[in-house]
C-alpha cells in the first residue's frame, strides 16, 4: 500500500489500524481524529475516549455553572458569554465527535443562543439565563447516562429545552414558570473525578521506573549484606517517596469544593424569595479529596438552613437596615496542620431566648446557670440531640433539626464544630478538621515504653515543667493507668528529667483536659492504618500511625471512653 506521504516504510491492514492519538498533557479531547483510515476499517473502541469525554465535560458544566452565576448578576457582559459559549461549543465538538447525538444537538442550540447574546446583550432576559441553568442541568445528566433520554418526563424536558432555545428569549413570567417545572432537590453531586497536573505525574512516573529497577537489583544485592543494607534504605526511601507524592492526588482545593455548592444555593434563594450571595475566602488551600466529598451532606445542610432560617428577605433586610443581598461566607485556613472552615451567614442569628427556653424545659437549668454558660457553651446546645427550636419559636425554626447529624458527622472525622451567632448580625460555624483522612498531622509522645500520638488538631497548648511538683499536686490525668500501661516517670515521682503536659481539647464536648507525658516526639506526619479486630473492641484508638521513619504509634482517639472524666 501506499505510505500516504508518511515516512518510513508502507503500513499494511494486518499491523495498523489506526495510528494513536497524540495527548496534550493539560489539554482536553477537542477532537478525534485517525492519522490513517481504511474503508471499510473498524475503529479503534471508543469507549475509553467516552470516559474523557464524561470528566471533560463534567469539568466545563461545572465551571459553565459558575459563569452563568456570574453573567446573571451582569449580563451585558460579553466576555462572560464568550466564556460560556466556549464552554458549551467544546462540548458540543466532543458529542459530535463520539456521536452522541443528544448532547450535541442540545448544547447546539444553546451555543446559538450564546452567539446572539455575543452579539447583542440588550437580549439577554432573566429568563435567558434561567434557561442555559436548565440546559446546563439536562446536559449533565444526559453526561452520565451516555446519552441516552430515559423517561416520558426528562423526554418532554429535552424537546421544550430544543424548542426554547429555538425561539426568542422568553420573558420574565415564562422565567418564573420554567424555575418550577424544573425544581432543585439541593442536593450536591458526589467527588468522583480528579484531574491531575501532567507534572505530578511525571513525577510519579519516574519514582515508580527507579522503583522497578532497584528491584531488579535484589538478587545479586542479597550476596552482599552492606550492599543489601545501602539498597533497602535506598528502596525505602524511594517508597516513602512515592506514597507522599501519591497522596497529593488526593487533594482537592476548597475552592472547587465550593464551586459544587454555588448552584444549589442560587436555586434555594430563588426558591425562597431571596437574595443571596456566595463568597469563597482561601479557595486555593488544598485538603483530602475524600475528607471533602464526607461534607458534603453536613455543609449543604448547614447551607439550607442558612437559606430557610438565617438569610431574611429583601423587604425584611431593608427594614433591618441591611443590604437587600444576604452573604453566605466560606472561609478555608489552615492552623497547626489542621484545616479550618467557616460558615458564616449576616441574617438574623440564632435567638438566645429560643436557647435558654430550651434550657430551662429540657435540662431543668436555672437563669443563673444559664448566665454563667460561656457563648460556646451556651450555642453549643444547637448540637443537642433533643434541641428542637421549631416548637418554640419560629426565630430559628429548624436550625436544630439534624444539627446533632452534622455535628456527629464532623467529629467522625476526627473534627470539631462550634458556633457562635449574634442575634440580628448572623450566624457563624467553626470547623476544624485534619487536612486529610490518609495522613494526618499528630502530636507524638512516649508514655513509658509505649509510643502514642493525638491528632495536632485536637491539642491545644503544649507546656514544658521540671517534673518538681507532684502530677497529682498539678490535677493531671493519669492517662497511663487508664490505658493499663502503668504510671509514666511523673507521677513516679522521678526528678531531674524533662517532662511535658499536653493539653487535649476533645473536641465532641468541646471539654478541655491535661494529662502528663514521658517525652515529647513532635508534630508528625502519620499515614493511618485501621486498627485490628482485637484493638478495635476496646473503642480507644483511632488507628495505628505509620511515620515517615517507620516507627509505629497508637492513634489515640480523643473522643472515645479514654478521656470520659
Amino acid at each position: 500500500m501506499k505510505s500516504s506521504g508518511l515516512s518510513g516504510p508502507a503500513i499494511s491492514r494486518e499491523t495498523a489500524r489506526f495510528i494513536p492519538i497524540k495527548i496534550i498533557p493539560s489539554g482536553s479531547l477537542h477532537r478525534l481524529q485517525c492519522g490513517i483510515h481504511y474503508s471499510g476499517c473498524h475503529m479503534v473502541d471508543l469507549q475509553k475516549y467516552k470516559k474523557i469525554f464524561v470528566a471533560e465535560s463534567e469539568k466545563y458544566l461545572k465551571e459553565l455553572d459558575n459563569f452563568l452565576i456570574r453573567v446573571e448578576q451582569t449580563p451585558d457582559d460579553t466576555e462572560l458569554w464568550k466564556e460560556i459559549h466556549g464552554k458549551i461549543h467544546s462540548i458540543k465538538g466532543m458529542a459530535k465527535a463520539l456521536s452522541m447525538n443528544n448532547i450535541a444537538r442540545l448544547s447546539h442550540a444553546m451555543e446559538n443562543w450564546c452567539k446572539l447574546f455575543q452579539d447583542d446583550t440588550d437580549k439577554v432576559e432573566p429568563g435567558a439565563v434561567q434557561l442555559f441553568f436548565d440546559g446546563g442541568k439536562l446536559l449533565k445528566l444526559l453526561v452520565g447516562e451516555d446519552d441516552e433520554i430515559s423517561g416520558l418526563e426528562n423526554r418532554k424536558w429535552y424537546n421544550s429545552l430544543i424548542s426554547g432555545f429555538s425561539q426568542e428569549p422568553p420573558d420574565r413570567r415564562n422565567s418564573r414558570e420554567r424555575i418550577q417545572a424544573v425544581p432543585d432537590t439541593g442536593t450536591v453531586e458526589k467527588i468522583d473525578c480528579v484531574r491531575v497536573k501532567y507534572s505530578l505525574i511525571e513525577e510519579l512516573l519516574g519514582y515508580a521506573q527507579e522503583t522497578l529497577f532497584l528491584e531488579k537489583t535484589l538478587p545479586p544485592l542479597s550476596r552482599e549484606s552492606t550492599a543489601l543494607k545501602s539498597w533497602i534504605d535506598h528502596y525505602t526511601s524511594m517508597l516513602k517517596g512515592l506514597y507522599f507524592r501519591l497522596a497529593q492526588l488526593r487533594l482537592m482545593s476548597v475552592g472547587d469544593f465550593a464551586d459544587l455548592f454555588a448552584v444549589t444555593i442560587r436555586n434555594l434563594a430563588r426558591e425562597h424569595d431571596k437574595q443571596v450571595e456566595f463568597r469563597v475566602v482561601g479557595g486555593d488551600l488544598q485538603a483530602d479529596i475524600a475528607l471533602l466529598d464526607r461534607l458534603r451532606e453536613p455543609f449543604i445542610h448547614l447551607i439550607r438552613n442558612s437559606i430557610a432560617h438565617g438569610i431574611e428577605t429583601p423587604e425584611e433586610r431593608r427594614r433591618a437596615g441591611k443590604t437587600p443581598t444576604g452573604l453566605i461566607r466560606l472561609e478555608a485556613g489552615k492552623e497547626r496542620e489542621s484545616l479550618c472552615i467557616r460558615i458564616s451567614d449576616d441574617g438574623r442569628g440564632i435567638s438566645r431566648k429560643a436557647i435558654a427556653g430550651h434550657l430551662k424545659n429540657n435540662r431543668s437549668m436555672s437563669d443563673e446557670q444559664i448566665a454563667a454558660l460561656s457563648d460556646t457553651e451556651f450555642f453549643g446546645t444547637v448540637f443537642d440531640t433533643d434541641f428542637s427550636s421549631a416548637a418554640e419559636t419560629s426565630d430559628i425554626a429548624g436550625r436544630g433539626i439534624g444539627m446533632n447529624v452534622v455535628a456527629q458527622a464532623i467529629e467522625y472525622l476526627s473534627g470539631s464544630i462550634a458556633i457562635a451567632s449574634d442575634p440580628g448580625r448572623g450566624t457563624e460555624f467553626l470547623i476544624r478538621l485534619p487536612v486529610s483522612l490518609s495522613v494526618v498531622y499528630a502530636i507524638t509522645f512516649k508514655l513509658g515504653p509505649y509510643m502514642l500520638s493525638i491528632p495536632t488538631a485536637n491539642v491545644e497548648s503544649i507546656d514544658q515543667w521540671d517534673g518538681m511538683d507532684s502530677a497529682e499536686k498539678k490535677g493531671l490525668y493519669d492517662l497511663g493507668a487508664r490505658l493499663g500501661v502503668g504510671k509514666s516517670r511523673v507521677f513516679s515521682h522521678v526528678m531531674n528529667v524533662k517532662y511535658s503536659e499536653i493539653e487535649n481539647i476533645i473536641a465532641p464536648g468541646h471539654k478541655r483536659i491535661k494529662f502528663a507525658v514521658d517525652t515529647i516526639i513532635g508534630n508528625k506526619a502519620v499515614m493511618v492504618m485501621p486498627v485490628g479486630e482485637l484493638l478495635a473492641k476496646t473503642r480507644a484508638f483511632g488507628g495505628v500511625g505509620i511515620m515517615e521513619n517507620g516507627d509505629i504509634t497508637m492513634l489515640l482517639d480523643p473522643g472515645s471512653w479514654l478521656f470520659d472524666m
